[in-house]
């Protein structure tokens, strides 16, 4: 059966006194802490003949590489021989660097990366920061990363680095999707739809 697995993204730093900063420095958003549709909820609606896995990564406001390796690792068991994974933001470079390291012993059909950060020095990656994505096309048949102009968590200038390390790699460029943090996205829907 088809499978789609989307991994979320997060918030991850060097050390607790930087979390702990961040806690105190973040304004709250009023509007966003009410409830709204999210594109993964369109994914799930979309796709009924899939089975779409929406598994909760380990404390994702301080996210740490290795608790997220322990829970990926169950994961992997499951993966149908239909198997798409979506990682978003943290979540993509989660799966970039758990992949580079540990290679599937049998390629996933897609490997589809939405705004993954690489190692930019004005960022907090914490311990998810990539060294190289070099070997990410031994664990998936086809690549594509997506990214928007106008991304105002992840510098658009993450997706050369990961063209320079991914030359065959598909790439999705867009100018006005932001973080890809919509009610919608329909070109993703479009792209795991594809046969």
């Amino acid at each position: 059966m088809k499978q789609v697995i989307i991994i979320h993204g997060g918030d991850s730093f060097p050390n607790y006194e930087s979390y702990l900063q961040n806690l105190r420095d973040k304004e709250l958003d009023y509007d966003r802490l009410k409830p709204k549709n999210k594109w993964q909820d369109q994914v799930v609606e979309t796709l009924t003949d899939a089975d779409i896995l929406l598994p909760s990564m380990p404390n994702k406001q301080n996210a740490q590489y290795h608790e997220w390796e322990i829970m990926f690792e169950k994961l992997i068991p499951f993966f149908s021989n239909d198997v798409q994974l979506v990682g978003h933001s943290l979540g993509g470079m989660f799966l970039v660097k758990y992949l580079v390291r540990n290679p599937l012993s049998t390629p996933v059909r897609r490997l589809i990366l939405l705004a993954p950060g690489y190692n930019d020095k004005t960022q907090q990656y914490g311990n998810f920061v990539i060294q190289s994505a070099k070997g990410l096309e031994q664990s998936a048949a086809e690549i594509h990363i997506f990214h928007s102009k106008d991304d105002f968590v992840v510098p658009y200038s993450e997706l050369e680095k990961f063209k320079a390390d991914l030359p065959g790699a598909i790439i999705h460029s867009f100018e006005d999707k932001n973080h890809f943090l919509d009610d919608t996205f329909p070109e993703l829907i479009r792209l795991l739809e594809q046969k």
